[in-house]
């Protein structure tokens, strides 16, 4: 599996991959397969780059409506009436997501100050990084 997933993961690398008489047996084995997911990948992202932007209202109310969807079940017995229909995967955590999402921010937190402070938005910096800081999440 280790070797399926680096094809993967090379495939969605933005440098070409060079082959040489040293590279392993196992990523040459799946070199052409490596080049049709990146031109399939490619092609995806051009599709994507495509679409029509949203707005900030269209993503606001898509994660509204999902989040009202998706809210984790109560641990108490009298709201146990939630979504039965719905498998315990679909259930979402709230907090857990927002501190994943912090973490991965926090390590790129400069860039997004930087973006922020271009966009002339000094204030969501601020409160971005008191955030970060009082989540006390490494950079």
């Amino acid at each position: 599996l280790s070797v399926i997933s680096q094809a993967y993961i090379d495939a969605c690398s933005t440098s070409e991959a060079k082959y040489t008489k040293n590279t392993p047996s196992a990523k040459l084995l799946y070199a052409n397969e490596v080049r049709k997911y990146r031109d399939a990948i490619r092609r995806y992202y051009g599709i994507v780059q495509s679409l029509p932007k949203l707005g900030r209202q269209d993503i606001d109310s898509y994660l509204s409506e999902a989040s009202g969807i998706m809210q984790a079940p109560s641990t108490t017995a009298a709201d146990m009436t939630i979504e039965p229909h719905l498998p315990q995967c679909y259930y979402f955590y709230s907090e857990s997501a927002l501190y994943e999402l912090l973490k991965c921010a926090a390590k790129c937190s400069t860039e997004i100050c930087q973006a922020l402070i271009d966009e002339q938005l000094k204030e969501q910096m601020e409160t971005f990084q008191a955030v970060i800081e009082s989540l006390k999440i490494s950079h």
